[in-house]
């Protein structure tokens, strides 16, 4: 048995999985990955300043597409009409909020990382990301109503009425 990168030209699969996902769960895997990327790259014994740098310009200075940000508009701006949404919603909702923590850490500990000469990178950085948690705010503050009532289990007054009427039959 060899390992994939092999001489062969053709190898037997032994195992498919296919998964279908919607947009929304798409993002939500996206926002998990980058948000992991961070917490590594962050939180290493030996940090490396260039990719923690690189990271965080894709994560708070994106300017192709506006990376997360853009994600956050399409799928967190409205709340879904549709119910079964309502979880992946707030499930994205939740990365958000991990991901703009793992954002600050990551400027804070770049703070140290830096040379005299990326003062001026490190104050975009720091600007880019204060925008950015700014404009993420009042969709990560949203919250679904229905996700939040209070489940109430109906009484269930009979059992309730037959045990009392067992114990006074009993004295």
């Amino acid at each position: 048995m060899h390992a994939f990168p092999y001489v062969k030209t053709r190898i037997n699969v032994i195992q498919k999985e296919e998964f279908d996902l919607t947009p929304i769960e798409v993002a939500i895997e996206d926002m998990q990955k980058k948000t992991r990327e961070l917490a590594v790259a962050t939180h290493r014994e030996q940090p490396d300043a260039k990719m923690l740098q690189m990271l965080l310009q894709g994560s708070v200075g994106a300017t192709v597409n506006q990376g997360p940000l853009e994600v956050a508009q399409v799928f967190l701006n409205e709340i879904p009409a549709d119910p079964k949404l309502f979880r992946h919603h707030n499930k994205l909702r939740l990365c958000f909020k991990e991901f703009i923590m793992r954002c600050g850490e990551a400027v804070e500990k770049n703070k140290y990382l830096i040379t005299s000469d990326q003062k001026e990178y490190q104050q975009e950085l720091k600007k880019n990301y204060n925008r950015l948690r700014e404009n993420l705010r009042p969709m990560l503050e949203r919250k679904i109503p229905e996700l939040y009532k209070p489940i109430v289990r109906p009484r269930d007054s009979f059992k309730r009425l037959s045990f009392r009427r067992t114990l006074e039959e009993n004295s």
